[in-house]
């Protein structure tokens, strides 16, 4: 088998698109489980049970290149009004749960 260097530059770029789809497929997961839980602690109720991509950004830090992911749910004390919450990562690790202001 005679493998071409585009050949080789083709493979690679698949698996890099591969890997960073599921690595994002990963995070996002995890973002899903930590809104649950600080929904739940704070006896909030995240609605719909889900968090949704709202951006993602190249960052530089430390001297190690990562992705700052920010995902955006809504949530509710009341089970009737609607809030807005978000959560960001940078890298593999949670940075931020910002909540807004909401009636108790």
């Amino acid at each position: 088998m005679n493998l071409q260097l585009s050949d080789i530059v083709i493979l690679l770029v698949l698996a890099t698109a591969i890997y960073s789809w599921w690595q994002n497929t990963s995070i996002r997961e995890q973002a899903l489980k930590q809104a649950k839980q600080y929904c739940e602690s704070l006896n909030l109720q995240l609605l719909e049970d889900s968090v949704a991509g709202s951006g993602w950004k190249p960052v530089w830090q430390n001297g190690q290149f990562k992705i700052q992911r920010t995902y955006k749910f809504e949530f509710s004390s009341s089970g009737i009004a609607r809030y807005q919450g978000k959560i960001s990562y940078l890298g593999n690790k949670k940075i931020e749960v910002w909540l807004s202001p909401h009636d108790f």
